[in-house]
């Protein structure tokens, strides 16, 4: 056993800095403590009550474990004779899918928020202590987790996937748990063992009672060591965060529920360190409960930044892809469509529309085509071409075949973009080479002439039906955005 704080007063005054200090507490405030009915919930119960807390006891029965309602009457009659109030609340965890253990856990901060939400409480307490916390570094050590990661729990921290303002605190990660098993046992008071603790077949389980045993053959300080690092890398980490908000600012575009779109050019320019950290962000910006982003997948995210493959998309995490998109690099939910920002491309339904001098198609997010016949000077229309915005071209009339139609392209079309006078080109490598993202390509409208394509709208007309010396009557086609 190590030595330690086995008396009452010392107890107190650890915990009394903890609650004052670290985890920022306030005693004329309401207060959640979850209380399990173990010895780390208990002495947190007990020790806050000593300093003058009272804390609302909350108490979910998982229903887990034949005892479990007798653990959760326990609790309510050891609340009862502190003068504390108390709430229980019931879960049925058959039938879940994946991890049952994960499961309990998010069932309970559930639980634990939505009391918290109902009082009015400054925070929701839980009883890590520092055993944990080392146990808590260890795996994220063996999972290959970074700076985060190793720094292991904070005292206060904001979870947004179960509140964005009211805080969890850990008030007891400064004491050990011989520390805690001996100041719930000077109060004369009975913990509820829970025996699944001692199983084995559990990940954290098998660090507690074969692992850092094991370790501490090799140095007998070695839980004192791990916290210390801990601790030493939260300070670490503290400083790098805050040079990553500055970073943050630099990148971010706009966020929705289902992506969130960062400056690329900006992001690739940060240093590497930084990167990793904005990536990580951003996915915790739609995946908020998501704990462990594991090394490869930021590797492979920043890689791609770096260098977006031919489809200009890949999988990342979580039902999470990563897309470029122009200079956008976009976090995005696997459903989601990426964004088109306005472009005038084809309705999502669209089918084959006629174009004609009367008759304009309308595209998506107010845009429409337009088509205008007129005679001109040709020294004249030639000079309008030097200063002919993106969303205009001017064709000779008499090459056309009216009306016109638009539509999407084919599988595997080409055409005869201007400039290309023997040669043509597949609309795949056009698009490519105009760097039109990947997802707009199918619904970018198409002018067409007997089935030819005249002008890919927007980006180039075709050589086929260019304005030359010859030409008499001429024909202007205009993407025009209705309200401008």
């Amino acid at each position: 056993m190590k030595a330690g704080c086995y008396n009452l007063d010392m107890f107190l005054e650890i915990l009394a800095e903890a609650v004052d200090e670290k985890c920022g507490l306030r005693i004329d405030e309401p207060l959640v403590v979850g209380v399990s009915g173990g010895t780390d919930s208990l002495a947190l119960m007990l020790g806050l009550h000593a300093l003058g807390y009272a804390p609302l006891v909350a108490h979910l029965d998982h229903g887990l474990r034949p005892e479990s309602a007798a653990d959760a009457d326990y609790v309510e009659g050891l609340a009862a004779q502190y003068g504390l109030r108390f709430v229980r609340g019931r879960v049925d965890l058959t039938g879940e899918g994946g991890s049952v253990e994960e499961a309990a856990r998010e069932a309970r901060y559930r639980f634990l928020f939505e009391q918290a939400r109902r009082v009015g409480a400054q925070a929701v307490a839980v009883g890590h202590h520092a055993d944990d916390q080392v146990e808590t570094v260890l795996m994220h050590f063996l999972r290959g987790a970074a700076l985060p990661g190793l720094s292991g729990m904070p005292y206060r921290r904001i979870l947004p996937a179960w509140d964005e303002a009211v805080p969890l605190v850990r008030p007891l990660l400064g004491l050990w748990r011989e520390e805690i098993e001996v100041y719930v046992e000077e109060q004369g008071v009975a913990a509820r063992e829970d025996l699944s603790n001692r199983d084995t077949t559990y990940f954290r389980n098998r660090l507690r009672h074969e692992l850092i045993p094991e370790l501490e053959t090799y140095n007998p300080g070695f839980r004192q060591v791990i916290l210390r690092m801990a601790e030493v890398l939260g300070e670490e980490n503290d400083y790098l965060e805050a040079e990553a908000a500055e970073a943050w600012r630099a990148c971010f575009r706009t966020k929705t529920e289902a992506r969130v779109e960062l400056h690329l050019h900006n992001f690739n320019a940060l240093p590497r360190a930084m990167r990793r950290r904005v990536l990580r962000r951003a996915i915790a910006q739609l995946r908020p409960d998501l704990r462990d982003v594991d090394f490869e997948s930021i590797e492979r995210g920043l890689a791609f930044a770096e260098a977006p493959t031919e489809r200009r998309e890949i999988d990342l995490v979580a039902r999470l892809n990563l897309a470029v998109v122009g200079e956008a690099l976009i976090v995005i939910d696997w459903e989601a469509d990426l964004p088109d920002w306005g472009q005038p491309l084809l309705p999502r339904e669209a089918v084959e529309a006629v174009l004609d001098l009367d008759q304009p198609v309308e595209l998506a997010h107010g845009w429409r085509l337009v088509a205008e016949a007129f005679e001109g000077d040709l020294e004249r229309v030639m000079a309008w071409f030097d200063d002919m915005p993106r969303e205009e071209a001017v064709l000779d009339l008499d090459k056309l075949r009216l009306p016109l139609t638009v539509r999407r392209r084919r599988p595997g079309e080409g055409w005869q973009p201007l400039g290309m006078d023997l040669h043509t080109q597949s609309l795949q490598d056009f698009f490519i080479n105009q760097k039109v993202p990947a997802h707009w390509r199918d619904r970018w409208p198409l002018v067409c002439s007997g089935g030819r394509v005249a002008w890919v709208a927007g980006l180039r007309p075709s050589e086929a039906f260019k304005v030359s010396d010859s030409t008499e009557r001429f024909l202007r086609l205009r993407l025009v955005k209705q309200g401008d």
